[in-house]
């Protein structure tokens, strides 16, 4: 399993720097991240097998969905997750899309606060809690000029997650036992 994890955080992180660098992320990582996945899970005696496998992918697609569907994110971020599910199976990928949204989240307000667009992101929140209050919808966009418009890649905090997920698995490999010391 020692090896399979490690060509999982190899190709994400692959997937991860393309990312950042051309804001997409080639099918190709995706296509073989699932070929691993399935392949492990369904042929070997310590995979988790083809059932475990398949629940993974479905779940990573499923729960980022939505975010895809309203614009929050590309289709290639959740084509990745579910890559991701279909290699570690049903309860590591709800960790990993799970630590992925709380990286996204931090880096999104990172990136707002740096932009020095925070305030204005507050007001507009601000805005929309009272129309809820008041019974009216009151979503405003934000501007073109604003950071919270920007297009950000995920990746990156999508490799983190799933990095974060499986350290454990790798430090009880022994693999990695000098570093898990500390």
């Amino acid at each position: 399993m020692l090896i399979i994890y490690l060509i999982l955080i190899a190709f994400v992180l692959i997937a991860a720097t393309y990312d950042a660098a051309t804001q997409k992320i080639p099918n190709w990582t995706s296509l073989l991240i699932v070929a691993l996945g399935v392949g492990w899970n369904f042929s070997s005696a310590e995979g988790l097998g083809a059932r475990d496998s398949g629940f993974g992918l479905l779940a990573g697609l499923l729960l980022m969905l939505p975010s895809y569907i309203f614009g929050g994110m590309g289709a290639g971020d959740v084509k990745l997750m579910a890559a991701i599910g279909s290699v570690v199976g049903i309860n590591q990928a709800l960790d990993v899309v799970f630590y992925s949204y709380m990286a996204m989240f931090a880096m999104a307000l990172l990136f707002i606060v740096v932009k020095g667009d925070l305030l204005k992101l507050l007001r507009r929140l601000r805005t929309f809690i009272y129309g809820l209050f008041a019974g009216v919808l009151a979503y405003r966009k934000p501007e073109q000029s604003d950071a919270a418009s920007c297009r950000m890649p995920l990746a990156p905090a999508i490799a983190l997650a799933t990095c974060y997920v499986l350290y454990p698995a790798l430090c009880n490999s022994g693999f990695m036992a000098d570093l898990c010391r500390y």
